[in-house]
């Protein structure tokens, strides 16, 4: 994004700077108003509405161009962040409410491997694109990419879910049968 911003769009230091500033103040106002989204539309529907609303607002950043069409990004930018961050606070949340307390730790360890785990790789893959096909096209990748993230909450029973389980009962968990 920044490759683009500034080698395509033309976009100062300062002016990314205030572009990507918009993502944290997205990210700011979801964390305020998470709760008050899951309280309306319960925490199973908000999992995965946060992503199915805001994914969408992906295309507006590989969409951007130069002048007043940079409030393009802004708006994606700010609106992804938004919805990350509610996303998170929703499905962190459930994740712990269930997890039994003697696991959490391995529990919260091994889905952060996972998810940042990969960063590295997505990266990788990144850089390798934008070389072969270019900046531009390789942002319309990434946009596709989260186009198509909210499948897995969307093919899973969350979707039929307002309220999801608030605990597992320690007394039902063998600890022999923990790995």
């Amino acid at each position: 994004m920044v490759l683009v911003l500034t080698r395509q769009l033309g976009a100062s230091a300062g002016v990314v700077g205030l572009l990507l500033a918009g993502g944290g103040i997205g990210g700011v106002v979801g964390a305020l108003t998470a709760s008050r989204i899951a309280n309306w539309l319960g925490q199973g529907r908000t999992i995965w509405l946060s992503v199915l609303v805001t994914a969408p607002f992906a295309v507006l950043l590989p969409l951007a161009g130069r002048g007043w069409l940079l409030l393009l990004f802004a708006t994606g930018w700010f609106a992804n962040s938004f919805g990350a961050v509610v996303y998170n606070i929703a499905q962190v949340s459930f994740r712990q409410a269930i997890c039994p307390d003697r696991l959490l730790g391995r529990m919260n360890a091994s889905v952060r491997f996972m998810v940042w785990g990969t960063l590295p790789l997505g990266a990788l893959v990144g850089g390798v694109l934008g070389t072969l096909i270019g900046i531009h096209p390789t942002l319309w990748v990434g946009t596709v990419g989260v186009l198509l993230s909210p499948l897995p909450v969307l093919l899973s029973p969350l979707r039929r879910l307002r309220d999801l389980p608030t605990g597992v009962d320690e007394a039902d968990v063998e600890p022999e049968k923990v790995v």
